[in-house]
């Protein structure tokens, strides 16, 4: 984008400025303001500048006069404005003649002005005229204005960029997995359009750096020259990519003052999403309280659910499909989750669809959230457990000092029956800690007849007598060395030759001391009932201890 040298011209602050010359080309656009006053200085311009010289050069040299404004004409440069009279007095004639016959505008500035000066008004019009046309917006679509309506304000802003620029814009939301194109049926968006964070793209590309402050940089698919480059700004929330602002280069490179404009469109878009941002802080707040009155039981009915999330704006979920229940949970000792909200919830946000989750930290140590499995014919579970692996992988790399587990229930017929999944994925967790203690993503499936047990069974008085075979181990010396046997000789399937090998120690040694064992808790571990029970108590030995 830019403004043509006849726009400048009837601006306040050019009042004082002349047009001496080719007025047949008022019509063309500044993109650039430059300032030459060496002998070939006029030789490095791009095109579209605004072109500024004290005259000096050109006093009594009318051949290099008629050079400079037939390079500058030719390379496609806006104008040129010279202060005529500092140096030259009356401007030859021929060059009148030529400006005139090529509608090159020649200008003559006053002798007063600062070159600076002259430069930040032409870039304070460009600016000025794209903050008055977003107003103008505005104004003419009260709807815009709306606080809540986000979505409508992120569109008007790219439909007005995009009108501005006189280029195809694309707003790509991460969140939200859409994008909205403004003008719609753009054939060159197939393949180029990615949701990652990341750059993802399906081809070969070449990135080039256009600002390293806003991260704004040019794709250009260097497998195929016909595709068309495009520019992406990441809008970036809390040191997280939320949205992608992307300008399609069908017609040519974006320019100078297209950038200015990107910057402030960026700024907008920021506050849009930061305001969506803060939106969904409140609401999270209160999927904390629905999650727990779920769980509870307390919203037992689809009437008392809908009541509830009446006044939930971005609610999404269809309560009418299939849920299971996840649980992320971490040791006691550890900081609150409620310290780290913003970063569990981001996490979830830009892996998860608002459509398929809800979740909310139930406690210190606890995170729930409700997935939705409807689109799961087959191996549910084993798709749920595939789909949380990069996401519980991000939130360990999130706390990386803390031991953290998963745990998946089992589905239920729809989400006002959640509890009974919440239970099993509680129990996946601090049960599957026992039986599986280098296993981090648990399902309630995993835990066979184990899952019969009741979490606050996990006591010494309610094992009995299955627990006083094992308990006077516990008053030996060495009731480390002795239990620690006795779990891999029963894990190698009572071979003493391969339980010697994985304790790395003689297998005479490994029938000592079963030998011993058998002695001291008058247990006989060739009878399989009296094994299997040991092998159970075994597995919760640290909470028995």
């Amino acid at each position: 984008m830019g403004v043509t040298i006849g726009e400048a011209l009837k601006t306040k602050f050019f009042t004082g400025y002349h047009l001496i010359a080719g007025e047949k080309g008022l019509d063309r656009e500044i993109q650039a303001v430059s300032l030459f006053d060496a002998p070939d200085g006029y030789k490095w311009v791009k095109g579209k500048e605004f072109m500024l010289s004290s005259g000096y050069l050109f006093k009594d040299n009318v051949e290099l006069f008629r050079e400079a404004i037939l390079f500058l004409y030719k390379q496609n440069s806006t104008c040129i404005a010279v202060k005529k009279d500092r140096y030259l007095g009356d401007v030859p004639k021929e060059i009148i003649d030529l400006c005139n016959e090529l509608g090159f505008p020649l200008i003559n500035v006053p002798n007063n002005v600062a070159w600076i000066d002259i430069i930040n008004a032409v870039n304070s019009i460009v600016m000025n005229r794209y903050i008055t046309h977003i107003i103008d917006r505005k104004n003419a679509d009260k709807l815009v204005l709306r606080s809540d309506d986000f979505h409508k304000k992120i569109e008007k802003t790219i439909i007005c960029l995009s009108e501005e620029l006189k280029y195809p814009i694309s707003i790509v939301d991460i969140l939200e997995k859409e994008v909205f194109t403004y003008p719609k049926e753009q054939p060159f968006l197939k393949d180029n359009i990615s949701f990652s964070k990341e750059d993802n793209f399906s081809f070969n590309y070449q990135k080039e750096i256009l600002c390293d402050k806003l991260n704004i940089y040019r794709i250009k698919n260097i497998e195929d020259s016909n595709k068309c480059p495009f520019v992406i700004i990441p809008i970036v929330i809390k040191g997280v990519t939320v949205s992608k602002l992307i300008v399609w280069e069908h017609s040519g490179k974006i320019d100078y003052y297209d950038l200015f404009v990107l910057r402030l469109s960026y700024t907008l878009l920021l506050e849009v999403y930061e305001q969506i941002y803060l939106m969904n802080s409140f609401e999270r707040r209160f999927y904390d309280d629905l999650i727990r009155a779920l769980i509870n039981g307390e919203l037992d009915s689809k009437q008392n659910l809908i009541k509830a999330i009446s006044n939930i704006q971005d609610f999404k979920l269809n309560i009418e499909n299939n849920f299971i229940c996840v649980c992320i949970k971490q040791d006691e000792g550890n900081p609150s989750f409620y310290n780290d909200r913003e970063k569990i919830s981001t996490t979830f946000l830009l892996n998860i669809p608002k459509d398929k989750s809800i979740f909310g930290i139930l406690d210190d140590n606890t995170i729930i959230l409700l997935y939705d499995v409807k689109g799961y014919n087959k191996d549910v579970i084993k798709n749920v457990k595939k789909d949380f692996e990069s996401i519980f992988k991000e939130i360990k790399n999130n706390f990386p000092d803390r031991e953290i587990k998963l745990g998946i229930g089992d589905m239920v017929e729809d989400i006002c029956s959640i509890k009974k999944s919440y239970v099993g994925s509680l129990k996946a967790v601090d049960i599957g800690s026992y039986i599986y203690t280098d296993g981090e993503m648990i399902t309630f499936e995993d835990l066979g007849p184990f899952g019969l047990l009741r979490l606050e069974s996990i006591q010494r008085k309610d094992f009995g007598n299955n627990f006083s075979h094992i308990s006077p181990l516990l008053e030996e010396p060495d009731s480390d060395e002795l239990i620690s046997t006795l779990k891999v000789y029963l894990e190698s399937e009572s071979n003493c030759n391969i339980a010697a090998k994985k304790l790395f120690i003689h297998s005479n040694t490994v029938r000592y001391r079963i030998g011993k064992i058998q002695q001291i808790c008058n247990i006989d571990l060739e009878d399989p009932i009296e094994r299997l029970k040991v092998e159970i108590t075994l597995k919760f030995i640290n909470s028995l201890k």
